[in-house]
């Protein structure tokens, strides 16, 4: 899973991360987006869309799980993994009654 996946060093330009982090502890994000800044060429990103919950800083799923973060809770996982955010926005045309889905590109601080 990815809580072992170490990419291969200094090799991509972009690891895109959909809808999976709310399956990672808070823990296992920060060390897989530690190891996916070792698996970037420079100039790389990491891109993470997944959903977000807007009125509590995470919400968990009883029949699987997983955790939906806020925005800004992600923002912090990210921060503390060592990266900085180069864009975002918000997925457009969703329907109003799922979580909001922000796409984060996001770069290591160095």
């Amino acid at each position: 899973g990815l809580q072992e996946f170490t990419p291969k060093s200094d090799y991509y330009d972009i690891i895109w991360v959909q809808w999976v982090i709310g399956y990672l502890t808070d823990d296992d994000l920060v060390h897989f987006l530690e190891r996916c800044a070792e698996g970037l060429r420079k100039g790389g990103v990491v891109v993470i869309k997944d959903n977000t919950c807007e009125s509590e800083a995470f919400v968990v799923a009883r029949d699987d799980g997983s955790a939906t973060r806020s925005f800004p809770y992600i923002l912090a996982i990210a921060e503390l993994a060592g990266f900085r955010v180069v864009y975002q926005r918000f997925q457009e045309d969703f329907p109003d009654s799922i979580f909001p889905v922000p796409i984060i590109a996001l770069a290591p601080k160095i």
